[in-house]
């Protein structure tokens, strides 16, 4: 067996199935393309056969199986639901496929046992179809309230260790920002969405480089300091600090949530990602402060494909002022 045919098969048959699944115009449709994405991410998330990516293949298999399963029965059974609001049930199993509150906690130990890339394609990927299945149902505002609860996953993370557990909370956090986006804005989910995935990148690109799988491996870290620079600066997007790439997509979601009146909605976000930003300080206060050793002819002679991603990060904000006002 061609192991790069298979490869190719499978990610044209996920990337397919998630075109099926949003551009459909009926429910059982969009049902078939996420059972067909489902499918075809198994064998992915295998590649790199191992004990631990079998047994979170199989925990995965499982949830999304039940989540399946649950949105069919909901949707053959919509009109016997005597609810005001149905489309609350519909939206119960597309928040466990996302793996948001209260159905959370099967991602973080899932991607405990996935090698980087997998947990790259999870983290983005993943989340496109039943973002947007979410935004074709009618949301009024005190469904959208419910989802503020969402953001609380923040203190799971508080105590990890694991690089991966905390880029997988990071990202439960980050998909309830992209949940209220999609309901307001599809344009502005899909910049959202655009510089998460390519901050999610480059990060996971380093880490996987240099095999960085917990936060105490971040002492050692000294190979270069631009690299060291330009992990700290990608740290600091994601956080969503002022001058970062990563600020301007929160800061556009807020701006629309302020012009819609929902202020309330808005201080529980912006207070419940604060708890996020502890355990990114963490992180940079492992790679700054700890064995920080370097010699001075780091600073010089040292060609570096990732400048131009550093440039674009910090003074992203500055080039869209001058663009949009």
């Amino acid at each position: 067996m061609n192991l790069n045919l298979t490869k190719l098969t499978f990610l044209t048959l996920m990337i397919y199935s998630t075109l099926m699944s949003i551009s459909s115009s009926n429910w059982l449709s969009m049902w078939m393309g996420l059972e067909l994405n489902l499918f075809s991410i198994i064998p992915i998330l295998n590649f790199k056969s191992s004990i631990y990516s079998i047994e979170a293949t199989m925990k995965y298999f499982l949830i999304q199986a039940f989540a399946s399963i649950l949105l069919l029965i909901f949707l053959i059974n919509k009109n016997f639901f005597f609810f005001i609001n149905s489309n609350f049930m519909i939206i119960m199993p597309l928040l466990m496929k996302l793996s948001l509150m209260p159905f959370h906690l099967w991602l973080p130990s899932m991607m405990e046992g996935l090698n980087w890339i997998a947990c790259l394609l999870m983290m983005t990927w993943q989340k496109i179809s039943p973002l947007i299945m979410i935004s074709y149902l009618n949301t009024n505002k005190n469904l959208i309230f419910l989802f503020t609860l969402i953001s609380m996953n923040s203190i799971f993370g508080l105590n990890q260790n694991s690089m991966r557990k905390i880029l997988a909370m990071s990202s439960i956090n980050n998909s309830t920002w992209m949940l209220f986006a999609i309901v307001l804005n599809n344009k502005l989910w899909m910049n959202y969405f655009l510089i998460y995935s390519m901050l999610n990148f480059l990060m996971i690109k380093i880490l996987n480089n240099y095999n960085i799988n917990y936060i105490n491996q971040l002492k050692f870290f000294n190979l270069n300091f631009f690299f060291k620079l330009n992990m700290l600066m990608l740290i600091f997007s994601i956080m969503g600090l002022p001058p970062m790439i990563g600020f301007l997509m929160k800061w556009m979601l807020i701006k629309n949530l302020i012009y819609n009146n929902m202020y309330m909605i808005m201080m529980m976000l912006i207070m419940l990602t604060i708890l996020n930003l502890f355990f990114y300080i963490k992180m940079s206060y492992f790679m700054l402060f700890n064995f920080n050793l370097f010699n001075k002819w780091f600073l010089q002679f040292k060609k570096n494909n990732y400048n131009f991603f550093l440039f674009m990060n910090f003074f992203s904000l500055f080039f869209s002022y001058l663009i949009f006002y």
